[in-house]
Parts: C-alpha cells; structure tokens; sequence
C-alpha cells in the first residue's frame, strides 16, 4: 500500500513538472511562429522560466469578491484540479488498480465530474462575466462530450477493449480499421473543444468576457486552473495516443507520437483565429455528432457480422 502511494506520488510530480515544461515550449514555439524571441532570460535559455511563474504566482496576494461564496470559491478550483489530476491514474506504471481495466470509463466519469467545478466557479464567483462565461464553457463541453463518447464507444466496438493500454495491441489485428481514420478527424477536433483550446476558447473571449468563468481568480487559485487546463492537454494527448497508435505504449515511436500530439494544441493556437460561438455549436450538432453516430452505427454493424460469420 504504501508502494503505491509512493508510486502515485511520483506519477503527480511527473505530470506537473512536465506541465511546466510543456508551457515552456509552447511559448518557444510560438515566438517562433510569431518570428520573435520567446523566454530567453531565466537562467540558460529561460529555462527556469515556467519555475519563477509558479514563484511568482504563489507569492501573489489572494483576492475575492465581497460577495462571492468564499467556501465554494476556493474549493472548486482544487476540485477542478483533482479531476484533471486523478484521470492520470489511468496510464500507471508498477501497478495497477483493478477498475483501471475499464479506464476509458473512468476517464469520461472524471471529465463529467470536472463540468461540476466548473459550474461552482463560474456561481461562487457572483461575476456576470464569470457566469456568461461558465455557461458558455458549460453548454460547449456538453455538446462535445457526446462525440468524445462516440468515438471512444467506437473505438472500444472495434477493438474489443475497455483499456486504453491495450487498445493499441487489438488495433493491429482489427478488420475494421477503416473505420478509425474518420474517427480521428473528429476526435481531434473534438478534444480542441473539450480542453477549451484555441480556435474554441470561448470561455476566454476578451472582447466579450475578458477573462472568462476565472476572471476572479488570481495568485494560488489561478495557478490550480492553469494547472488543470494543461494536465488536460497533455492527458488527451496521451489518451490520442493509446487510441490511435499502433506502436507499444514503452516504445520511443509511442513517445514520438505522443510528442506530435501534445504539438498539434501548440500549432492550433498559433495558426487559428478564434471560432464563432454560434458556428462551433451548430458544426457539433448538425455535421461532427450525426458523422460520429452513422460511424458508430456502421461499425457495431460490420463487427456483428464478422463475428457471425466467424
């Protein structure tokens, strides 16, 4: 027992030091895109960059609104966090706990479970813009669920796995893989939605809610959003990756693979403008949900029948 929470205790070192990493890298790559110098002054390169933000943010002063819900609002950022955090349970090593055999589940339980925190923040916060902006993180991430289900309930007909580690090892085998690259299209476009990732960041629209559902947040309570924004890129990276990749999960392909994912959110950002709130609703609900259920319905159909006539 105590193995494992030691075990569980690295696991959560990893994923924040390569949270800061990764922040790190994307403010390179896109001075680089941009054709500008990005952080070049902590230490050698900036490399100490993403460790005097944290410095910085936890000795900033915490603020709240008179009339916010102060219980609520300092606890829902470390609910938010939680769930982004405990999803990671799903790629263990050394161990494993006996429901991480239907981790795809688990993953969508937590992904519901953090809509709640996002709720409580965008209330507790007694902001007009931090209400707007939680409804409309609320309503984006619901509607983009559904196609995350859809594909994963795909992908798990397909290969006949529940595990995200094993699915990559029936992929090589399937009959039905034409099915996986229309997938992957909406898939990937599916998790710009779920991670609030440029071009749909609309939670985060300047020019209509400054800041979003965090607009009130500041210093430690801020820097645990931060934090579970990017755990969540970097997990549906992953995620991408045991899905869509044919290579073993301890192979340096499978690391390379997982490296081109986590570049693809970088890429997005710098190269899209922002979407239309209105369009990116109605592209969900009258083009990628209707492409994702006939997928769906075409692949349930193809696997009974060649497991009948097996």
């Amino acid at each position: 027992m105590i193995l494992k929470m030691i075990n569980i205790l690295i696991l959560m070192i990893c994923v924040l030091l390569s949270i800061a990493f990764f922040t790190l890298m994307e403010r390179k790559y896109i001075s680089f895109f941009q054709n500008r110098k990005g952080p070049n002054k902590t230490l050698i390169s900036g490399i100490m960059q993403p460790i005097s933000d944290a410095i910085k943010l936890l000795a900033k002063e915490m603020n709240m609104n008179i009339k916010s819900n102060s219980m609520m609002f300092f606890m829902s950022p470390c609910a938010n966090l939680l769930c982004s955090m405990i999803v990671w349970l799903i790629f263990p090593f050394k161990f494993e706990f006996e429901f991480m055999k239907m981790s795809s589940l688990f993953m969508l339980s937590c992904m519901s479970m953090n809509m709640i925190s996002l709720m409580m923040m965008g209330w507790a916060s007694n902001s007009n813009y931090a209400f707007i902006g939680m409804v409309r993180t609320i309503s984006q991430l619901v509607s983009y669920e559904i196609n995350l289900m859809l594909v994963i309930i795909t992908v798990i007909s397909i290969t006949s796995q529940m595990n995200f580690k094993m699915m990559w090892l029936s992929q090589l085998y399937s009959p039905i893989m034409i099915f996986i690259l229309p997938l992957f299209f909406i898939w990937m476009l599916t998790i710009l939605a779920e991670t609030n990732r440029t071009p749909f960041d609309f939670s985060e629209g300047e020019s209509e809610l400054v800041s979003g559902f965090n607009i009130e947040y500041s210093s430690k309570s801020f820097m645990m959003l931060f934090l579970a924004e990017y755990a969540s890129i970097l997990l549906m990276s992953m995620i991408t990756t045991c899905m869509f990749c044919v290579f073993e999960t301890s192979s340096i392909m499978f690391l390379l693979v997982y490296f081109v994912n986590c570049l693809y959110f970088i890429w997005t950002r710098a190269t899209f403008p922002r979407f239309r709130y209105d369009k990116l609703m109605k592209m969900n609900w009258t083009q990628i949900l209707p492409v994702a259920t006939y997928i769906l319905y075409f692949s349930l159909i193809y696997k009974i029948y060649c497991t009948t006539k097996s």
